[in-house]
């Protein structure tokens, strides 16, 4: 059974404060917080938003615009309450100092060197506080997340036999030194920010399990657990995000070994949601479901949350859960950069106009990430939704605090997707949001007030549990029957209150249709 060990200490008290003595002033904050559970930390870290593609980018500024103070101003601002950060440390970010130039990849070859061969920049590591710095001055949770193209190519294909051009044989040279590479750089990160406070939280590895098997990611996580606790500081209580190998998305965290979530403190467990993939992914040629709702659409992402929940409640106490990215394509492919159709891919012979061949339609884009956020929240878990800004397939804030222009999509229309016939939009966009995606990602679904005498409520429905409540269709159609394929009636028994609707009626064809009562025992007023 697991032990919460509690660190209480005075609670310092922060301000507005100037920009250039933020990090100053939070490491002299560091040991003045009070110390929080996992499960507190994950209420406080609420519903988030991914600093996608800037630090994880070989270069900053690559792939989106670089990071500003302004962001995490306008984050904060809006409503969100954690940040989730990528970042990258392989490629030349992290530099060997021994004596060899090449490791073996074959199978029984000794890895000479140690982990003090490898340094990381001092540089990246100072811009990584600095950045750090901004999100704790506007008092949101941040998540820096091992993440980025290179620490694929370097790191985690290595483990992965069907990567012919990466795998490194167990037992090698390189497979050693690129551990030891990977350790040594836990080590530097936990040493720079120990004197951190409780606001700042370490994720281990980005989706490792693809590539990387269950027992490999059980090894690495209890060495990176140790690495961190034994750094000392606030990093003995610090918050360690972890997932498991082998299976993906929402099965992913089920993988974890019981024996770390059982013999260590402290620790949140993560899963990445972009099911169904023919409707998130849709603006890429190999998937074309544009339109998301349906009811079976909710079971589906309600079924699989509750695989994540169970799993969690497994456990004495509950295993705290982060939902550490999810969302879906942008408005049928477009690109706010270029006010027109995202170019995918050029070269594929199955899309041969190179631009995206369609995309989620609005209403299902923002439908579907109001359902995920709120699937999240109403199972205890955090959420930080992926946004990689205003270049990307994947927007919602556009990231024009670093200079990038952005076309308004209401000015952008399409004759045709194959052969590609547009008329771009050339009228700059005057929010920094995709306001409806952002509104539906923070908007909890509401529950009927009950303390109000003046509106007469069923008690049962409106302020209780559903109890004998039922849809019934009562007019015929044309031919003089009742039809039952033009509507889905759905009571919604088991979340008429907890969760995200009490009762729905689902239409889809238009016309004649039937009328449908919601109906209960009678029942008399005084």
């Amino acid at each position: 059974m697991r032990q919460e060990k509690m660190l209480i200490r005075n609670k310092g008290s922060l301000f507005v404060l100037s920009n250039t003595i933020n990090l100053l002033l939070f490491l002299v904050a560091g040991f003045l917080s009070a110390q929080q559970t996992p499960q507190e930390i994950i209420s406080k870290m609420g519903r988030g938003i991914n600093l996608g593609n800037v630090l994880s980018a070989p270069v900053e500024g690559n792939w989106s615009g670089a990071a500003t103070a302004q962001y995490f101003q306008e984050i904060a601002q809006a409503g969100f309450t954690n940040v989730r950060i990528p970042i990258d440390f392989f490629g030349n970010r992290t530099t060997y100092t021994g004596s060899a130039t090449t490791f073996s990849p074959n199978e029984n070859t000794t890895f000479t060197g140690s982990r003090s061969d490898f340094v990381v920049s001092a540089n990246y590591l100072d811009r990584l506080e600095t950045v750090i710095g901004w999100g704790l001055a506007n008092n949101l949770v941040v998540i820096i997340d091992f993440h980025g193209s290179t620490l694929k190519s370097e790191f985690i294909y290595t483990f992965d036999q069907s990567q012919t051009a990466y795998y490194t044989h167990p037992t090698s040279e390189k497979r050693a030194a690129d551990l030891a590479k990977f350790y040594s750089i836990w080590e530097q990160i936990a040493d720079r920010f120990k004197m951190y406070n409780d606001d700042l939280i370490f994720e281990v590895i980005n989706e490792p399990y693809f590539h990387i098997s269950e027992t490999d990611m059980n090894t690495i996580n209890n060495e990176v657990i140790s690495i961190v606790r034994n750094s000392g500081g606030n990093n003995i209580t610090r918050k360690i995000i972890i997932t498991g190998g082998t299976k993906t998305s929402y099965e992913a965290i089920t993988t974890i070994d019981s024996q770390i979530l059982n013999n260590h403190d402290f620790l949140i467990a993560t899963f990445h949601y972009y099911r169904p993939f023919q409707f998130t992914k849709s603006s890429d040629y190999r998937y074309d479901t544009n339109s998301w709702g349906t009811t079976l659409d909710k079971i589906n992402i309600d079924t699989e949350f509750d695989i994540v929940k169970n799993w969690a409640n497994g456990f004495t106490p509950p295993v705290d859960v982060f939902l550490g990215e999810f969302g879906a394509d942008n408005y049928y492919g477009y690109d706010y950069s270029e006010g027109d159709l995202k170019q995918v891919s050029a070269n594929n012979a199955p899309n041969v106009t190179g631009y995206s061949d369609g995309g989620p339609d609005p209403k299902s884009r923002v439908a579907y990430h109001g359902y995920v956020a709120n699937a999240a929240i109403d199972r205890g878990f955090a959420f930080a939704v992926w946004d990689s800004g205003g270049l990307s397939s994947k927007t919602i804030h556009f990231r024009k605090d670093s200079g990038i222009a952005i076309y308004d999509f209401d000015y952008f229309s399409i004759d045709s997707f194959s052969p590609k016939s547009t008329s771009p939009s050339t009228v700059l966009e005057n929010s920094i949001w995709v306001d409806d995606v952002k509104e539906a990602l923070l908007n909890p679904y509401t529950q009927p007030s009950c303390n109000d005498s003046n509106i007469l409520k069923n008690m049962d429905f409106e302020c209780g549990y559903n109890t004998e409540w039922s849809f019934i269709a009562v007019s015929p159609d044309t031919q003089g029957s009742v039809s039952s394929d033009k509507a889905i009636y759905e009571d919604a028994s088991f979340t008429s209150r907890s969760g995200s609707h009490g009762a729905k009626i689902n239409v889809f064809q238009a016309g004649s249709l039937n009328t449908a009562l919601l109906s209960n025992s009678s029942i008399s007023v005084d």
